[in-house]
């Protein structure tokens, strides 16, 4: 007799749609945010789902990676300037050592390891119902290794505070002097002309989630957001996360050399006026598109970033001009390679005029005027921080607010326009046009957290027969999208076995023979039709109908 069709059933089910998935979320943050109210807040609201949350501190591990590899033999925990301090040294030295950008992204993984059991055959298990928090990630490539290794089961949370919030927190709770808190700061932000230093700036706008300290703003957003990640199916987006997810589905039209930037504007009702990315324009109006064939004419199809072109041949200008003046003897193309190393890091590098693409920012303004729409008291929303340029139009048009992800280190709006823009949590408006960072749920997991049926992950219903199916986070907490415990190869291998069961000849209540068909249906559930050698109709043998783990009753997306 073969194998119970019903058991390889619930097996295939379990790991194609897995109940009960670990979670790992990152935390990533600039130095002197009081993260810990957020994080305390983020594990009681796991708690809720019925999970049990896990805290891994990264830099708890800096001082043993730091001597094992014979770079530093104590790590001080006082003062405070002192440890934090240290503990930068230690994770960039580590990162050094190791030449790996990702490495305490890989430690957090092998401590993670550690904690599980193995079964009778010596291989590892996975945690049920557990959520593991891993408290500070620095890099970007630390949040793309997570990713590769736990997929869709991994978030980012991004909190935001700033540079004044951060300021008082190192002096009035840490006991650092200003100048130290300043130092401090200043460290995390210049990192990014070290290979193996912090780039927390690069990491932050990778988030998933984004959350603010100030006035507990967190607390909405992310019992929100785990709502989402559990499962909710009444969680729909904010007018800001929908008008930035258009900004960044914009950007990704644009064939820039350099990066992508979309823009999306909208008005005082939230509604979408225009959409912008940088590109080149287009005559007639416009920018160059695919669709445009041999007639397309940007940077891509000539081959060349004609800003890069020409900040290299300033560069080689003032060169010449100094070497020629001063330093006759030396060989040109000596001087020019020696001098190209010094200017690289210098202002020069930072020209963006000469490029042939108009901003995204200035596109979405551009288009919108095109179309006779008028964008006075708008909201701009941008994937990242103006540049000045931009600013200045931003301020004549008479846009109203600004929202933005990433930071635009090279961008000088708040040097030249501190009397019309105020950014972040500058105390006085004066009239001044609001540059504010973005807080929500990202656009890169839009999908995945609020698509009933485009989701990665299973599909939720709201209604069954006219009546709204009700969601309980205590009762019906299931990740959305779940990190399975096994490899597609794994997979594969459960499904051929679980249809060689399904193929099989069983008996029925007669003792006849009878041959099992399976029906997969969209929602997942199989009914199992029998017939018998004979080719007559035989009983309807099971119908497992999807169960979420631990509860005999139906599932929450079944519910009145």
């Amino acid at each position: 007799m073969s194998p119970d069709v019903n058991s390889h059933d619930k097996v295939t089910q379990f790991v194609l749609d897995y109940p009960e998935a670990e979670l790992v979320f990152g935390v990533v943050y600039a130095i002197g945010t009081d993260y810990r109210p957020i994080l305390d807040y983020l594990t009681d609201n796991i708690k809720l789902s019925g999970y049990a949350a896990h805290s891994l501190h990264i830099s708890d591990w800096f001082a043993e990676g730091a001597e094992r590899l014979g770079l530093m033999h104590r790590l001080p925990d006082e003062p405070e300037y002192d440890r934090i301090a240290s503990r930068i040294e230690a994770g960039n030295k580590i990162r050094e050592k190791t030449r790996r950008q990702d490495i305490h992204a890989l430690t957090a993984a092998s401590k993670i390891f550690s904690t599980r059991e193995t079964d009778d055959q010596d291989n590892p298990m996975s945690h049920k119902r557990r959520a593991h928090i891993l408290v500070s990630l620095k890099r970007p490539e630390e949040v793309e290794t997570l990713r590769k290794i736990y997929g869709p089961g991994f978030f980012l949370i991004g909190i935001f505070a700033d540079e004044a919030d951060r300021i008082d927190y190192l002096t009035n709770r840490k006991g650092l002097d200003r100048k130290q808190a300043q130092e401090l700061i200043e460290i995390d932000q210049k990192q990014t002309v070290e290979e193996y230093g912090q780039r927390t700036r690069d990491a932050f706008q990778m988030a998933d989630l984004f959350v603010s300290v100030a006035e507990k703003e967190y607390e909405k957003g992310l019992r929100r957001f785990l709502r989402l990640v559990f499962g909710d199916p009444f969680i729909t987006p904010r007018r800001d996360e929908h008008a930035m997810f258009l900004a960044y589905a914009a950007s990704l039209r644009s064939g820039d050399l350099a990066r992508q930037v979309g823009a999306a504007l909208t008005c005082a009702e939230g509604d979408v006026i225009s959409l912008g990315c940088n590109d080149v324009p287009a005559p007639g109006g416009g920018l160059y598109c695919s669709d445009d064939g041999d007639n397309d004419q940007r940077d891509h199809k000539r081959k060349v970033d004609s800003n890069d072109v020409r900040k290299q041949e300033i560069i080689d200008d003032i060169i010449l001009a100094f070497s020629k003046r001063f330093l006759p003897e030396r060989d040109v193309d000596e001087i020019l390679q020696e001098g190209r190393a010094l200017l690289k890091e210098t202002l020069v590098s930072e020209v963006t005029e000469f490029g042939r693409s108009v901003h995204a920012e200035m596109d979405a303004l551009i288009a919108a005027g095109r179309t006779g729409v008028s964008f006075n008291n708008s909201t701009l929303y941008t994937t990242t921080f103006p540049c000045h340029t931009c600013t200045r139009h931003i301020i004549a048009a008479g846009v109203c607010r600004v929202v933005y992800i990433e930071p635009y280190p090279k961008s000088l709006a708040k040097e030249l326009h501190s009397d019309a823009i105020k950014i972040g949590g500058e105390k006085e408006n004066n009239g001044r046009i609001p540059f504010e960072p973005f807080l929500g749920i990202g656009p890169r997991r839009f999908f995945d957290l609020f698509s009933l049926k485009l989701s990665s992950g299973y599909a939720v219903e709201r209604k069954l027969n006219g009546a709204i199916l009700q969601w309980d986070q205590r009762r019906d907490s299931r990740p959305r999208v779940p990190m399975t415990p096994t490899s597609y190869l794994e997979r594969e291998q459960l499904i051929h076995k679980t249809l060689n069961s399904i193929y099989s000849f069983k008996q029925d209540e007669h003792g006849s023979n009878v041959k099992t068909t399976g029906i997969a249906s969209q929602d997942g559930s199989r009914v199992l039709e029998a017939r018998r050698e004979d080719g007559a109709p035989g009983r309807k043998l099971a119908r497992m109908e999807d169960r979420r783990a631990g509860d005999s009753s139906a599932s929450g997306e079944e519910r009145k």
